[in-house]
């Protein structure tokens, strides 16, 4: 029985991506590096530590905190004002908690979630992990091993909610199943070929697709 829902979180819940790119390439390009926006896209779910030499090569720490100071900076301002959770994330997050115990693991930073969550739904998670409070993030299987140890349950009564490749590696390697939904970075074929238990459109349809389960 399904006790458990832990999501990701951009691209999931937060309709952030073309942000995240540009950010990221004005950061780099302000510092001189000469990076096409379509090699930030193909790595964008990954952690940060990673980003840093996937993006940017062998630059020194300092470098990074000055180049990630300001894709945060220019992210920011291009979110301002903007609402960018994905339609009826409240509605069905609000209902979903109802029903079972829900957790949260992103390779964003937690400041960014803080900033960019309402309260009031961010404390409908039980558990929450963030990029720059684990030594290993995903795909490593340690974040949601370590949140099914919190809330005392099985891996299959627990499942996955991302929209990545890098989800469905982390997923696979707990032991965990994954609904991948096709609102983020990678396309539904993509997601298909990397093993995804079930595919869904967006988070209504996940919605749905759990009643039936339970039904």
């Amino acid at each position: 029985m399904l006790k458990a829902l832990v999501f990701d979180y951009n691209g999931v819940l937060l309709n952030d991506l073309k942000y995240q790119v540009e950010s990221y390439w004005k950061a780099g390009r302000n510092m001189g590096f000469d990076i096409a926006q379509e090699t930030v896209r193909r790595y964008i779910s990954y952690p940060p530590v990673q980003k840093k030499d996937l993006y940017f090569g062998n630059i020194t720490e300092r470098e990074w905190k000055k180049l990630f100071g300001l894709k945060e900076r220019y992210y920011y301002e291009l979110i301002d004002q903007k609402n960018l959770l994905f339609p009826d994330v409240e509605k069905i997050l609000s209902s979903l908690a109802k029903q079972y115990a829900l957790a949260l693991i992103s390779n964003t930073v937690r400041s960014l979630f803080d900033r960019t969550f309402p309260r009031y739904l961010a404390d409908l998670f039980q558990v929450t992990r963030f990029a720059d409070e684990l030594s290993k993030p995903k795909p490593s299987p340690e974040p949601l091993l370590n949140i099914i140890q919190i809330l005392n349950i099985s891996k299959n009564e627990c499942c996955y909610i991302g929209d990545s490749v890098e989800d469905i590696r982390m997923a696979k390697a707990a032991g965990v199943k994954i609904f991948s939904v096709t609102t983020g970075v990678c396309s539904k074929e993509e997601l298909a070929e990397a093993g995804a238990d079930r595919l869904v459109a967006n988070l209504e349809e996940l919605s749905s697709q759990l009643k039936i389960g339970k039904s």
